[in-house]
């Protein structure tokens, strides 16, 4: 015959074990985004994890015009469609349609650039026939204007790494003009690597090879102008490598739809998730993944692909979004450090999203439009302006972060 001690042990045993299992389950519930609901009774309803972030932190996030949190917070949904707006004082709003899906979390993650941005002159006395580098980071410019004759020649501009703003660097003099050689004749173009530039006159006609790694003297000045027809395939050979090597990493459905002539055409995203690329012929892109990834974007996607027309690819998530046609900016590139991209026409740079959503001004004014540079932390754009009529054509910075 069992003790009474002995019946209240194996009580209590039980009673720790069954609070032991049922405080699992409601943690493995509420782990999954199930939460009580009293309206008809208490029970447990799914719901779904609306995970917001934005750059800079801190912002207010509203969920159809109603105020919920602010970023950096997780917050537990009746599951369907939500219009969700991050917004902060100084800087664009952005927004997005979401949906949210019972046990998934669905992230959010909003850039914002400033509403007005700040604009810092980085040279004063001209920027002759500046030409920007295939990676967008470094600019070549000629300068003919100083008011000490040894201060004109040759320039480069490459963001130093300063975390702040590209402003903070000083273009640096690669050569003086030497006698016979006036740098603001010249006009430039870079090597695929972006380590060199050849260096063009044509009056006369005189081509220099000129590398940007050291420093440059009238001794270390050939004429190539012989060599112009095996720098240019070597150029090329660089070139075809490049795009080669980031043609191979993609879906082969995908790759022989991808424009090859130039490196501009196809260009990975700063955490090489997504490529930017502009399609070279018709096809139907079938689906990579047999499983669509929980998170996947609810955007409309572009799989039917057609040329002439740029596209951004997401490897991971394996969707596909129409960004623009060819013509329709003279730029288009990834902002570093972001998953944003810049877009420009002869008078006005936008940012969007991946996607090709949330297409925002950042810049409208007289500027040049081919020349457009960007810091590697994608603080700061760099282009050519006249603030006025006969000012002269200064390199200045934008911060629009």
């Amino acid at each position: 015959m069992s003790r009474p001690s002995d019946n209240r042990s194996l009580l209590i045993l039980l009673s720790v074990l069954t609070f032991v299992v049922c405080g699992t389950y409601i943690l493995v519930v509420f782990g999954k985004g199930y939460r009580l609901n009293f309206s008809n009774g208490p029970k447990f309803q799914a719901t779904g994890l609306l995970s917001a972030t934005s750059s800079p932190k801190s912002a207010s996030v509203y969920l159809d015009d109603r105020l919920v949190t602010a970023t950096d917070d997780t917050l537990n949904l009746v599951p369907g469609n939500y219009q969700v707006r991050i917004a902060k004082d100084g800087y664009l709003p952005w927004a997005k349609l979401v949906t949210i899906k019972k046990e998934i979390v669905s992230p959010v993650s909003a850039q914002l650039f400033r509403s007005a941005p700040n604009l810092k002159p980085v040279t004063f006395v001209g920027a002759i026939n500046p030409t920007v580098s295939p990676d967008n980071t470094k600019i070549v410019f000629a300068v003919a204007s100083a008011s000490a004759t040894k201060d004109n020649g040759l320039y480069l501009l490459e963001d130093q790494g300063y975390p702040l703003s590209f402003g903070h660097n000083t273009p640096k003099q690669i050569a003086p003009d030497f006698v016979g050689i006036n740098w603001s004749h010249f006009s430039f173009i870079f090597a695929p690597d972006g380590k060199s530039i050849l260096a063009t006159s044509l009056k006369p006609a005189i081509n220099y090879l000129i590398k940007l790694d050291s420093a440059i003297t009238s001794g270390k000045l050939f004429d190539v102008t012989t060599q112009i027809p095996i720098i240019k395939e070597e150029w090329q050979t660089q070139q075809t490598t490049l795009i080669n090597s980031q043609i191979s990493r993609l879906p082969s459905s995908l790759q022989s739809a991808i424009s090859t002539q130039s490196s501009s055409h196809l260009q990975f995203s700063p955490d090489e998730s997504k490529i930017l690329y502009l399609a070279n012929k018709k096809i139907n892109l079938s689906p990579i993944l047999t499983v669509t990834p929980p998170s996947q974007n609810n955007l409309p996607q572009q799989r039917q692909i057609e040329p002439l027309k740029y596209y951004v690819y997401d490897l991971k998530n394996d969707t596909n979004y129409l960004i623009a046609d060819n013509g329709q900016f003279s730029h288009l590139f990834w902002l570093p450090n972001s998953d944003n991209l810049i877009l420009a026409t002869t008078d006005t740079i936008y940012a969007s999203d991946s996607d090709g959503s949330n297409r925002q001004t950042l810049f409208k004014g007289q500027f040049m439009a081919l020349v457009l540079a960007t810091s590697t932390n994608g603080l700061d754009l760099v282009t050519v302006i006249s603030p006025y009529d006969s000012a002269p054509e200064n390199l200045y910075a934008i911060t629009i972060r």
